[in-house]
């Protein structure tokens, strides 16, 4: 009877352990991101990359080819936040700056202007943090402007380099299921819808050739 009780003492023990050490890892979680942006609200964007994951920067590494050769056929086939991307970068940037811009400069000059990179949806908070792999990956709510919470896009958070980092590209997936219908017009590709889109949120006319391959 005694070992029981004992086992049963242990058991409630390790819970309580196990309880306080993913509280302590969602406290770290949501310091990590307050303190990212802290950095991305003074505008200081080396200071942010600092909370940011290898895989926000291992997406953009995989657009760097497309920024110039791809022509409207191949942005086409793009997935919705990726084409949104390479049409935003080539109205930012010169053929010339494409050709030596790496995805931590992207990032960089982004945050320097309060944006995140490409048109990204730019998440103001986090909510509610789910520890999926402790001590290594996590994700959170994210509440987008005008501040609406949704609970179906969950944000990345890896520990890398002894801190939590977030992966801004985490929520494509699930939110491109929202940008689809947009872009769909049998009247107009892909491209030229998002064309469409790029000029309303930029408020200017966007030439066509920005649909072509960028010539340095």
């Amino acid at each position: 009877m005694r070992a029981v009780r004992l086992i049963g003492v242990l058991g409630l023990i390790f819970l309580s352990s196990c309880g306080e050490s993913l509280n302590k890892q969602r406290a770290e979680i949501r310091l990590s991101f307050s303190n990212f942006s802290q950095a991305f609200y003074a505008r200081r964007g080396e200071e942010a990359l600092l909370y940011v994951s290898h895989r926000t920067f291992d997406y953009y590494d995989r657009l760097l080819p497309h920024l110039l050769t791809a022509d409207e056929k191949r942005l086409s086939d793009l997935p919705p936040f990726a084409l949104f991307a390479c049409l935003s970068l080539r109205h930012k940037y010169s053929p010339e700056e494409l050709n030596t811009a790496t995805s931590r400069m992207i990032v960089r000059e982004a945050f320097d202007s309060m944006t995140f990179p490409g048109g990204a949806p730019h998440f103001l908070d986090i909510g509610e943090i789910l520890i999926r792999k402790p001590g290594e990956e996590a994700a959170a709510t994210v509440f987008l402007a005008p501040g609406e919470k949704h609970d179906e896009a969950l944000v990345s958070f890896i520990r890398e380099d002894g801190r939590w980092k977030v992966d801004l590209t985490s929520v494509f997936e699930v939110l491109s299921t929202r940008l689809e219908p947009y872009l769909k017009d049998p009247t107009a590709s892909r491209a030229e819808r998002a064309l469409h889109y790029l000029q309303i949120h930029e408020n200017h006319q966007i030439g066509g050739e920005i649909l072509q391959p960028q010539r340095r």
